[in-house]
C-alpha cells in the first residue's frame, strides 16, 4: 500500500517545485525529497526549518504536513461521474467529524482528568484561533473538539472569581468552531456552534464576544438556503444593540460592530441594495479610524484594509466586477496582522470571482487562485466559495488559455 504525503507535495507543487528544484535548494538528492513525500522518512531537524522556508510555511505548519499521511490515489479519474460533479460529500463532512461528534454530546462525559487551568486553556483556544487564521484547517478541525471539551470542564468547574474568564474562553472557543463550519459550508453546524458561542458570551457578560456570535450566527444562516433575511436581522439587530447603551467603547466593541457593518454590507448589496452596502461600509470605515490600526481584536482582523477587504466582496456581491478589480489592485495585505494569512488568500479568490464577472477573464480567474493556493493553500482546496470557482472554470474549460486549471483542480481534490 503506497503512502503519500499529499498536503507536503501539494505545497511544492504550488510554489511550481519539482523534486528536483525543491532538493537542488535543499542541497539534497532528489531521492531523499521522495522519500519524505511518500513517508519512508522523515526530515532530520537541521533539514526543516530550510524546507519550511522554501516552501514558504511555518515550522509548526510543515509539522502539520509531516503527519498528514494518507494512502495514494490513481491519477487519471475525476471526483464523481464527471468533471461537474462536486467533490464528495465526505471530503468536508470528515474535516467536522469530530466537532459533530462533539457537539451532538449534549450531557457531557465524566473526564478522568482534572480540568486544565484558565492559562491552559487559553493558549488551547489561541491556537485554534490561530491556526484557523493561518487557514490551517485540517489542524483546527483535528484540536477543536479537545480545546471545546477542556473549556467545558473549566466552566463547569471554574471557581466564582475565574466563572466570568472560563465563559470567555468557552465562547471563543465556539466560535472557532462556527468559523470552520461556516468556511466549508455547513450552515446548521456554523449555526449551532454560533448559538452556544451566544450563551456562553452572555453568562460571561461580555457584550463584544456575543457580537461576534451574532455575526458568525449570520454566516451560518447565509449557508442555509431562504435564510438571507433572517440572516441580516440577525445582524441588524446587533449593531443596533451593540451601538446603545452607556458601557465604554473599547476596542473589542469597536472591531465587534465594525465586523457586523461588514458584514451588513456585503449582505445588502447582494440583495440589490448598493446604496445601503455603502452606507454601512462608510460606517464600519468610521469605526475603523478610530480604532487607528489593522488589528486583530476578538480574531475579527478588523482595520481599514479589512475594510477595502469587504469592498471587494460588496462589489463582487452586488456583480460590479470593475469596481471590485479597481479597488482590489489598491489592496496592500501586508498591513494585516501576520497571523491573517486566510485573509490574504481570499482577496486573491474574490478576485477571481470577480474576473469571472463582466469580461469572464477565466485566465486571470485561474491564475489569482494559484495565487491565492500560494498563500493558503487550504483556502483553496476547503472553502466552498473557492471549489464552487474551480468547477465553473472547469465546465468552461480550455485549456491553451488555462494551462494551470487542471493541476489546480487536482490539488484541490477536484480531479485525481
Amino acid at each position: 500500500m503506497a503512502l503519500k504525503r499529499h498536503r507536503l507535495c501539494q505545497r511544492r507543487k504550488a510554489l511550481g517545485f519539482s523534486q528536483e528544484r525543491l532538493a537542488e535548494t535543499l542541497g539534497v538528492e532528489r531521492s531523499t525529497v521522495v522519500r519524505w513525500e511518500s513517508a519512508e522518512t522523515d526530515p532530520q531537524p537541521w533539514h526543516r526549518s530550510r524546507i519550511a522556508s522554501a516552501l514558504w510555511i511555518t515550522l509548526e505548519q510543515l509539522d502539520e504536513m509531516l503527519i498528514d499521511v494518507s494512502v495514494a490515489k490513481r491519477r487519471g479519474k475525476t471526483m464523481g461521474k464527471d468533471i461537474h460533479s462536486p467533490a464528495p460529500v465526505t471530503t468536508r463532512a470528515e474535516l467536522l467529524t469530530g466537532l459533530r461528534a462533539f457537539l451532538a454530546s449534549y450531557i457531557p462525559g465524566q473526564s478522568a482528568e482534572p480540568a486544565r487551568s484558565l492559562a491552559e486553556v487559553r493558549r488551547g483556544v489561541g491556537r485554534v484561533h490561530n491556526l484557523y487564521q493561518r487557514a490551517s484547517y485540517r489542524s483546527t478541525a483535528r484540536l477543536l473538539p479537545e480545546v471545546l471539551g477542556q473549556a467545558t470542564d473549566l466552566a463547569g468547574q471554574a471557581s466564582t472569581a475565574e466563572r466570568t474568564s472560563a465563559f470567555r474562553l468557552l465562547a471563543a472557543a465556539y466560535l472557532a468552531a462556527s468559523k470552520l463550519a461556516a468556511k466549508v459550508g455547513d450552515g446548521d453546524t456554523a449555526l449551532l456552534a454560533a448559538d452556544r458561542a451566544s450563551i456562553s458570551a452572555g453568562l460571561a457578560g461580555d457584550r463584544a464576544l456575543a457580537g461576534i456570535a451574532a455575526y458568525q450566527a449570520a454566516c451560518g444562516l447565509l449557508r442555509l438556503p431562504g435564510k438571507g433575511g433572517a440572516a441580516e436581522q440577525v445582524t441588524q439587530t446587533s449593531i443596533a444593540r451593540l451601538a446603545s447603551g452607556t458601557q465604554t467603547v473599547t476596542p473589542d466593541l469597536l472591531s465587534a460592530r465594525g465586523a457586523l457593518l461588514l458584514l451588513a454590507a456585503v449582505i445588502a448589496a447582494g440583495r440589490g441594495s448598493p446604496k445601503e452596502a455603502d452606507r454601512n461600509l462608510a460606517d464600519a470605515g468610521t469605526l475603523a479610524r478610530k480604532l487607528g490600526s489593522d488589528r486583530n481584536c476578538l480574531w475579527t482582523g478588523f482595520g481599514p484594509t479589512n475594510v477595502a477587504i469587504h469592498t471587494v466582496s460588496a462589489a463582487i456581491r452586488a456583480g460590479n466586477a470593475s469596481r471590485a478589480v479597481e479597488v482590489g489592485s489598491r489592496l496592500d495585505t501586508s498591513r494585516l496582522p501576520t497571523v491573517l494569512v486566510g485573509r490574504r488568500a481570499q482577496v486573491h479568490v474574490d478576485l477571481a470571482a470577480a474576473a469571472m464577472m463582466g469580461s469572464l477573464n477565466q485566465a486571470a480567474a485561474v491564475l489569482h487562485l494559484i495565487e491565492a493556493e500560494r498563500v493558503a493553500a487550504e483556502v483553496v482546496h476547503t472553502s466552498i466559495q473557492a471549489r464552487e470557482l474551480l468547477r465553473e472554470l472547469l465546465s468552461k474549460e480550455r485549456r491553451p488559455t488555462m494551462p494551470g486549471l487542471r493541476p489546480l483542480a487536482e490539488r484541490a481534490g477536484l480531479l485525481v
